[in-house]
């Protein structure tokens, strides 16, 4: 086990995502999610089973700092467990009002560089809230929800640590399976297709940003319905999302694939296991719809999958993409991702209470635990300097609330995709619409080019 105090070197995702997370706002490079435990909590113990992870999972306390590179030391302490009690607040706004706090503490300026952070926010004598922030170089998505759910298999005593894998006893090696040669043809490959982009589009001066935050709530029965559609990558919520919308954003005058960044989870590319710290990076695809004006659901399924795995299965890290194309004057710093300027920001299906919280019952001690407000936290919109934004105009994420699924979109408030943001959102609620109701049918036909179209498609 790596000793508190050792610097650390960072893994290739760190180094490839640094250039494009270190200027940024802590609300887009920073996140957080909750469990809601109901029951006789007692919060000292929690506190405990919080200690007892960090003992067993380093990356914990890994604090990150940097300029060109990112840098990466194991503090000797541990994390913040940060005690908070609403039980005075109105019992009606208690869940809004921690909503609140939690995302003040996830946009905080310092909290863009600093290690993971624990909550206990007690909303009722029976309803404490246990929270994790930290900046995704640290720990992705799905680390955060397997810490979570550690803690609360530390809390029933059931917690085993050598189910896990940590972050800093794993070696930086994305391709040690392949050969020489293969490396070779995954760089030829995007070579080739990086090398069919246009020029980058003129900067422009710089500005402020201005983002805007936008929700569309799926039902239960809808969202099941729509992820039963399945595909040649079968039933998975995001991917149908992924489909529904390239399709909406689709160039009016179809020429060329739409091109996306996505996550793709490395813990099942690079067969890591239930491992813990940053195993998500970016990954570019392109989703050709073909020339049909209006192709039925499962068509743009199918294409926009098959861009998707094509893209999987010849995976060069992001900051490697980056780099090529610079190298072929395709890119340039900062906006590097103008080209691919839509991020779907979701792995696989958005987890369900069941499954996150680690423990399939804590029932014999009076204590259940569900998700706690997931979609509500998220969204990043805000402002910010325009001179270190990458180019990413919008980004859609998914998120549970209650029984249902939240679509959460942010987008530049003049981003030029054409129509406004809340606007896509009725266009993919109308497409969803009539995959559900008949996946081989039209889909919705799309509005009229607007005045501003996309320069670089």
């Amino acid at each position: 086990m790596t000793a508190p105090g050792t610097p650390l070197p960072a893994t290739f995702v760190q180094r490839g995502l640094w250039p494009s997370t270190r200027h940024a706002r802590p609300a887009e490079v920073t996140h957080v999610r909750a469990l809601r435990l109901t029951g006789d909590t007692d919060t000292a113990r929690l506190t405990e089973a919080v200690r007892r992870v960090t003992a067993a999972l380093p990356a914990l306390t890994a604090e990150l700092s940097g300029d060109e590179e990112p840098r990466l030391a194991l503090r000797p302490d541990a994390p913040e467990v940060t005690p908070v009690d609403l039980r005075g607040a109105p019992p009606a706004g208690r869940d809004a009002v921690c909503v609140a706090l939690l995302r003040a503490d996830r946009d905080h300026p310092r909290a863009g560089r600093h290690r993971a952070r624990f909550h206990l926010v007690r909303l009722h004598d029976d309803e404490t809230v246990l929270a994790l922030t930290a900046h995704t170089l640290l720990l992705d998505t799905p680390s955060l929800y397997a810490v979570l759910g550690a803690v609360c298999q530390a809390y029933a005593g059931r917690f085993r640590p050598e189910h896990y894998r940590d972050a800093t006893t794993l070696p930086d090696a994305p391709h040690a399976s392949l050969s020489g040669r293969a490396r070779a043809s995954r760089r030829r490959w995007w070579h080739r297709r990086l090398a069919a982009l246009p020029g980058p589009a003129p900067a422009g001066p710089p500005r402020d940003r201005v983002t805007e935050t936008h929700r569309l709530r799926i039902p239960a029965a809808r969202w099941k319905a729509l992820t039963a559609l399945g595909g040649p990558l079968g039933g998975n919520g995001s991917l149908a999302v992924m489909a529904l919308a390239a399709w909406c954003l689709r160039a009016p005058d179809h020429q060329g694939p739409a091109r996306f960044t996505t996550v793709v989870d490395l813990r099942d590319h690079l067969g890591l296991g239930p491992a813990v710290g940053p195993f998500t990076d970016r990954l570019v695809f392109g989703a050709d719809l073909g020339e049909a004006p209006r192709p039925s659901f499962r068509d743009v399924t199918l294409r926009a999958q098959s861009g998707f795995l094509d893209a999987v299965v010849h995976y060069l890290p992001y900051g490697d993409v980056v780099e090529l194309g610079r190298e072929l004057g395709r890119v340039t710093a900062p906006r590097t991702a103008a080209h691919w300027d839509v991020a779907l920001n979701f792995c696989r299906n958005p987890p369900t209470s069941a499954a996150t919280r680690g423990e399939r019952t804590l029932a014999e001690r009076g204590l259940s635990i569900e998700l706690f407000r997931e979609a509500d936290l998220l969204g990043a919109a805000g402002t910010g300097p325009a001179h270190r934004w990458d180019g990413t105009v919008l980004a859609l994420s998914l998120g549970e609330l209650g029984d249902d699924t939240v679509l959460v979109l942010d987008a530049d408030r003049d981003h030029p995709h054409h129509g406004t943001a809340d606007r896509l959102l009725h266009r993919m609620d109308e497409a969803l619409l009539a995959a559900v109701a008949d996946p081989d049918a039209p889909l919705p036909p799309l509005p009229a080019p607007a005045h501003t179209t996309r320069s670089h498609r």
